[in-house]
């Protein structure tokens, strides 16, 4: 409560220093909350966008489940009788049995199951035969060559049920199903994975009142690669995404899937080396259902790139910060510039009192002498009373330029200028600042530069024009004096007339002195209400610090216009008006 409650009056830095902590507690609580929306907003988004891709990639890994079961499931309809080279088709029409060939016996792939090896069927007994050759397979019979294979047809479907029965005897989980009493509960296909290059498939049915195992064996990348594929070439990512099919608990090498967005067709390949980008960002990791829950498919891509709402939603924070800290800092400079205004108004209250007090003080001193009869002589009364007449147009001055100035604040000064030639205005500056030039000793210097002055009209108001060259003149006097330069040649000031050097609608008045002139810094602030190019502790200048400020105030006022110029030595105050020949 004590930063908030002023218990006394506090001067310029400690307030400017409150003002810092203030601004700075503003901006804090500003940005602080505003960063935190941010942060969960941008979250938010990128939880939500992720959340897209994990319904998206949930959704490829059940179209992937229900296909595969689909495909198991087909295997189902496969007739028990079709497992054997030969099967016999009863025709209801001539009533008589057909010894006809299996359709598993077909070598051109009619059953379109890729990455098939081939069919076997093994009975209670242990025989094993495949429906490719009409006759079982043995041990005895795996080298056989015998010449009863003749032609390229026969050799190449014994070598194919050749193949199939060591693949399925090198399965250890069907051995020891062959070597226990099969279950004919197991009358749907089930799935062996117990082989690393190889699925067989699998299921127990009774022929001829005996349980007996009949099933198929593929090879496991050509069989399951081309459904993952074919799924996904039907999905729409719009970034690119890996699929990768991994064996759980098994040494085999996972398989990729790289899609690709495309505007047309999106593209699938089966990268040999994986980028590690396309790994960074998880999306989705599942097992498969039943009958490959041994499988585990991983949907993974590159960092996502940000939607096109976030992006809009970063620009529009990015913009309420730049809006937030601007207001903030032009709230400081405000501040700061309401700060130093008041510090400039108690400054002027004091040179105010100073300006009216001192001469106020020496003509009741003077006057009461004068009253008293102790000024005898009249050469010493006249003296008094130009004292006395000086000091009270001085004060009539001082008293002018602060209403004035007081009525440009309130917008109340009706100034009404009109077209006067440039001589009536040379005849105004030498008849308004004599007695001024004349008091201190300084010479007036009067140049004309354009021909024929008295066709040349100048839009200004007489007693705001002035007033104008009093107060600039008065400035130049004041400064000069006070930087005590003896230097008499120094002491004048010139009254230059001529074009303005880039606007030939404008005529311009230089008003130039010979004192030591102002600095960089001050010639940007020397138009400033209240601005003294010293410290009011330590000024021995006269002044209030209005007049140039009312000068600028009053020029504009003529539409007009003022600038400062610094010479070496001295200073330079260009004042411009519009101009008219009497002749348009």
């Amino acid at each position: 409560m004590t930063f908030i409650k002023n218990k006394r009056l506090l001067n310029y830095s400690e307030r400017l220093r409150r003002l810092q902590i203030s601004a700075v507690l503003l901006l804090l609580l500003l940005l602080i909350p505003l960063s935190l929306l941010f942060c969960i907003s941008y979250q938010q988004a990128e939880k939500n966008r992720l959340s897209e891709y994990q319904q998206e990639a949930s959704n490829l890994v059940r179209v992937i489940n229900r296909k595969l079961f689909r495909m198991t499931s087909a295997s189902n309809q496969i007739p028990v009788d079709a497992f054997n080279y030969y099967r016999y088709v009863h025709n209801p029409v001539t009533k008589q049995t057909q010894k006809v060939v299996s359709p598993l016996a077909q070598l051109d792939g009619s059953q379109n199951i890729t990455g098939l090896v081939g069919y076997f069927q093994i009975d209670h007994k242990g025989n094993f035969n495949s429906p490719i050759w009409p006759n079982a397979i043995t041990v005895d019979e795996l080298s056989d060559t015998s010449n009863e294979i003749q032609t390229l047809e026969a050799i190449t479907r014994r070598e194919m049920a050749v193949s199939v029965y060591r693949t399925v005897f090198q399965s250890k989980s069907i051995k020891a199903m062959l070597n226990t009493r099969l279950d004919l509960k197991k009358n749907q296909f089930d799935v062996n994975f117990d082989l690393s290059e190889y699925i067989i498939f699998y299921r127990i049915v009774p022929v001829l009142e005996q349980p007996v195992l009949q099933g198929y064996v593929v090879k496991r990348g050509p069989y399951l690669h081309p459904q993952v594929m074919d799924i996904l070439e039907n999905r729409r990512f719009d970034i690119p995404i890996m699929v990768t099919l991994k064996i759980v608990d098994e040494t085999l090498p996972h398989a990729h899937f790289l899609y690709l967005p495309s505007e047309s067709t999106p593209t699938v390949s089966q990268p040999k080396t994986v980028e590690s980008s396309y790994i960074q960002q998880p999306i989705y990791e599942t097992r498969l259902d039943w009958p490959y829950k041994n499988y585990t498919l991983s949907v993974t891509s590159k960092p996502m790139p940000l939607a096109e709402s976030t992006i809009f939603s970063l620009i529009f924070n990015g913009i309420l910060l730049i809006a937030i800290v601007s207001a903030c800092y032009g709230f400081y400079r405000f501040s700061v510039k309401q700060l130093a205004l008041s510090e400039e108004k108690v400054n002027f209250i004091s040179s105010v009192s100073h300006e009216l007090k001192t001469p106020l003080t020496s003509i009741k001193m003077y006057s009461e002498m004068l009253k008293s009869g102790m000024v005898a002589s009249p050469e010493h009364q006249g003296e008094y009373f130009d004292f006395i007449c000086d000091e009270s147009d001085r004060l009539a001055r001082l008293i002018d330029n602060i209403l004035q100035l007081s009525a440009f604040e309130r917008q109340q000064q009706n100034v009404a200028p009109e077209y006067v030639p440039l001589t009536v205005l040379q005849n105004i500056i030498h008849s308004k600042i004599s007695s001024l030039t004349d008091k201190h000793g300084f010479k007036q210097v009067h140049c004309m530069e354009l021909a024929e002055p008295e066709s040349v009209l100048a839009y200004i108001e007489p007693d705001a024009f002035t007033q104008v060259v009093i107060n600039i003149t008065d400035n130049a006097i004041k400064f000069f004096e006070s930087a005590k330069i003896n230097d008499n040649d120094r002491k004048k000031i010139d009254f230059t007339f001529c074009r303005h050097p880039t606007n030939q609608n404008m005529v311009q008045l230089e008003i130039r002195d010979y004192g030591n002139g102002i600095s960089k810094e001050q010639e940007d602030k020397i138009f400033e209400l209240f601005y003294r190019g010293s410290s009011e502790l330590t000024r021995n200048t006269k002044g209030t610090g209005i007049g140039l400020a009312l000068v600028r105030e009053l020029v504009l006022s003529q539409q007009g216009e003022v600038q400062v110029q610094r010479r070496h030595p001295g200073l330079a105050l260009l004042v411009s008006f519009k101009l008219k020949l009497r002749d348009e």
